[in-house]
């Protein structure tokens, strides 16, 4: 897990019992007054990517999908969730799957949930999931898309790409 946290999500519960009284709160057991500020916290979970599956074999094309399970947390909002191609900035390579020389000729393409796919070879990396409000252990799910041109390409086995997951929160 990926987490950032500037003091401590200890902050977050002492700050809420010192809101529910309106006065500062005090421990019981001690007598010690309670109080602080809510840090901010971005977190990000991601689980076991799957092999890609064939999910469509045609005369014209092949569509392969694997799916990446994630988890987010922040405490800011705006929160985006984005995906964009570790490996290359530019060029042919960019959202492409590779296996040494060899590049597939359709980009990949990746969606979150029912949300459409985007092609990861565009010049701006494609956000695809934001929420509003402040999410905890947010539960997506980014599914990837490959397709293949006619029955001359190879099966994509041994091709790869490094993928950046990467999640934002605007806050105040």
């Amino acid at each position: 897990m990926i987490a950032a946290t500037r003091r401590g999500t200890l902050a977050l519960l002492v700050a809420t019992l010192a809101a529910l009284g309106g006065a500062p709160a005090v421990l019981a057991e001690t007598g010690t007054p309670v109080g602080g500020t809510v840090e901010s916290t971005l977190a990000l979970s991601l689980g076991e990517p799957s092999l890609f599956a064939s999910v469509h074999a045609g005369h014209k094309h092949s569509v392969y999908d694997a799916t990446i399970p994630v988890e987010v947390t922040a405490t800011d909002a705006p929160v985006s969730l984005s995906l964009a191609d570790g490996e290359a900035i530019s060029g042919t390579r960019r959202g492409h799957l590779v296996r040494g020389h060899s590049i597939v000729a359709i980009a990949l393409q990746a969606a979150v949930g029912r949300g459409r796919f985007r092609s990861l070879d565009a010049s701006v990396d494609p956000v695809l999931e934001q929420w509003s409000e402040p999410v905890s252990l947010e539960g997506a799910t980014i599914r990837l898309r490959q397709a293949v041109r006619g029955t001359h390409q190879p099966p994509i086995g041994g091709y790869h790409k490094l993928l950046l997951v990467t999640v934002t929160a605007a806050g105040p």
